[in-house]
């Protein structure tokens, strides 16, 4: 009797264990299936500080420049090592809806700045070459497409308008007439009134 017990229960975690091992592999898959869409949809960004000015301040790090998060912020703390401050990559040009990536109607990009105190930022806006990094061993190719310097003297709040037609690209062909908006930014001044909290694209 006590065998056949042993052997009921021995069927029964057997069973549990097949079951959890089904539900893992399904939750594995679904996912990862998820998260390969949403990058096909909008891939990682670039985001480079060229200061380093999180050593001197471990709250000014180049993702916060364009976070989404007003209660973030960046400084530049030292001197850049290039002849930019920082370059963030922002957004794709297109989205991907149901295999055909569509033109995303991007009117323009606001650069939030801490303060009325903040000097003036020269900025560069890019449409910056969308390559395949899996068969392309190559840095993308940068068009300049305005070049601004921003006072924050009157508003915290600088806009820069964009208007670049395009049309949609099937999936198969990306990313061939898709670019990613991008900005190299410069303050003169280094200290904590160079300061950006912000920096999005708006439609």
């Amino acid at each position: 009797m006590d065998f056949l017990k042993l052997n009921a229960v021995s069927k029964i975690w057997a069973a549990v264990f097949v079951a959890g091992l089904v539900f893992s592999n399904y939750y594995l898959y679904s996912t990862t299936n998820s998260k390969l869409e949403s990058y096909k949809s909008e891939p990682p960004f670039l985001r480079f500080d060229f200061t380093d000015s999180y050593l001197v301040d471990r709250s000014s790090q180049a993702p916060y420049l364009a976070d989404g998060n007003l209660d973030t912020e960046w400084k530049k703390l030292r001197p850049s090592s290039m002849k930019m401050d920082f370059d963030l990559e922002l957004r794709l040009s297109h989205r991907l809806k149901s295999g055909i990536y569509v033109p995303t109607n991007w009117k323009g990009l606001k650069v939030i700045a801490c303060s009325k105190n903040t000097p003036p930022l020269s900025l560069k806006v890019l449409e910056r070459e969308a390559i395949n990094v899996d068969k392309e061993s190559r840095l993308p190719d940068d068009t300049e497409y305005s070049s601004i310097v921003l006072d924050f003297s009157g508003s915290e709040t600088a806009t820069v308008y964009l208007k670049k037609d395009s049309g949609s690209v099937p999936q198969k062909e990306y990313p061939h007439g898709i670019w990613i908006w991008a900005v190299q930014g410069i303050f003169e001044n280094i200290g904590p009134d160079s300061c950006i909290k912000d920096i999005q694209l708006f439609e």
